[in-house]
């Protein structure tokens, strides 16, 4: 008769189960309850590659594939800054600056500037491509950034910078390379708003 009933009847929610009754038996597939549910195929949040746009203090640049937390060691930046940078949430502008970079979220160009390189995600919006092309074109400028690339990036770093080679200069185109990129970034940023007003 038991038999019968646990045939006709359907089975009992997962929350009437009393868990240490001894007649429970796990269900058809063997799993226990309150178990996640694999699919396969389903893809796991926040760990895809992402593509990225890498520009270095040369003016090179290449498209990188790169995922969150190998972004986040590069750049030595926590996982709320980078969020920041996804295209499908919508942030006011923003820039933070960290210790080993700043993070610019400036209405199309959403970038990563470190002292080596410039890190955009990866867009076919003519904004970030005319970014792109724009700092690509100052880098390679001859005569601009001497003060800073004459002697090559990785010199630089070990020179110490006292005031007077730092600042002796005051042109805007003897800034360092983080700032020159920055410039670029607003410039863009600026271009765009300037473009909707119209």
């Amino acid at each position: 008769m038991a038999e019968l009933k646990e045939r006709l009847l359907p089975p009992k929610p997962a929350s009437a189960i009393n868990l240490r009754d001894s007649s429970y038996r796990p269900s058809a597939s063997g799993r226990q309850p309150f178990q996640g549910v694999d699919v396969p195929g389903l893809k796991k949040r926040g760990q895809g590659l992402r593509s990225w746009i890498r520009v270095d203090a040369l003016g090179n640049s290449q498209i990188i594939e790169v995922d969150k937390f190998t972004m986040m060691r590069r750049c030595d930046l926590p996982a709320r800054d980078l969020r920041l940078l996804d295209p499908l949430f919508v942030y006011p502008s923003t820039i933070l600056g960290r210790e080993k970079a700043i993070v610019a979220n400036l209405e199309q160009i959403r970038c990563i500037i470190t002292a080596d390189e410039v890190l955009l995600l990866n867009s076919l919006d003519s904004y970030v491509l005319q970014y792109v092309v724009e700092l690509q074109r100052r880098l390679t400028t001859p005569g601009v950034g001497d003060v800073w690339q004459s002697e090559g990036v990785e010199l630089n770093r070990r020179r110490s910078r006292t005031y007077e080679n730092v600042f002796g200069n005051t042109s805007p185109d003897y800034l360092p390379f983080e700032f020159r990129a920055l410039e670029v970034a607003l410039e863009a940023a600026c271009t765009f708003l300037d473009s909707q007003v119209c």
